[in-house]
C-alpha cells in the first residue's frame, strides 16, 4: 500500500466553494473528500488542514472554530497561520485604510511537505490548493525524492 498524505489549503478551498453553486460544500468532511482521490492501492496516513482564524468577525471565527473542531474529530491535523494587518492606499480617493492578509499558509504547506518527505511519511502527496506559489516546493521535493 502506498502511503498518502493530504495537504489542504483551507482558505483556497473555502474561497473556491464560497458561492451559491457550491455553498453546500462549506461544511465539507475533509476526510471524505480525501477518500475520493485515492485508489485501492493507497492508504491515507494523515490529512493536514492549513488555515488561520479571522480576527475581524467573531461570528465567522466561531463558525470556523466549529468547522475545525468537527475536522479534528475526524482525525484531521490543523496547522495555523495568522492574519496580519496591512495598510493599503485607495487608488481612487488616495486614503489609507487597514485590511488583513492571511500569512504562513503557503510556507507551512511547503515546510510540512519537506519535513514529511524527509521523514518518509508518504509515498504520494495530494495538495489541494490553487496557489502556484507552492510549485517550487513541489518541484524541489520531486527532485530530492524522485520516488515520491
Amino acid at each position: 500500500m502506498e502511503k498518502v498524505i493530504f495537504f489542504i489549503d483551507g482558505f483556497n478551498l473555502y474561497h473556491s466553494i464560497a458561492n451559491k453553486r457550491f455553498n453546500k460544500y462549506k461544511w465539507i468532511d475533509l476526510s471524505e473528500l480525501a477518500k475520493n482521490f485515492i485508489t485501492k492501492k493507497e492508504h491515507i496516513e494523515e490529512i493536514y488542514y492549513f488555515t488561520a482564524l479571522i480576527p475581524w468577525s467573531p461570528d465567522k471565527m466561531n463558525r470556523h472554530k466549529i468547522f475545525i473542531k468537527a475536522q479534528k474529530l475526524k482525525g484531521i491535523k490543523i496547522v495555523y497561520g495568522e492574519f496580519q494587518k496591512k495598510d493599503r492606499r485607495c487608488r481612487l480617493c488616495k486614503k489609507t485604510y487597514t485590511t488583513f492578509e492571511e500569512k504562513r499558509t503557503d510556507v507551512n504547506i511547503a515546510i510540512y511537505l519537506f519535513k514529511l518527505a524527509i521523514q518518509d511519511k508518504f509515498d504520494k502527496a495530494y495538495i489541494i490548493s490553487g496557489d502556484s506559489d507552492l510549485i517550487p516546493s513541489i518541484e524541489a521535493v520531486k527532485t530530492l525524492f524522485p520516488h515520491k
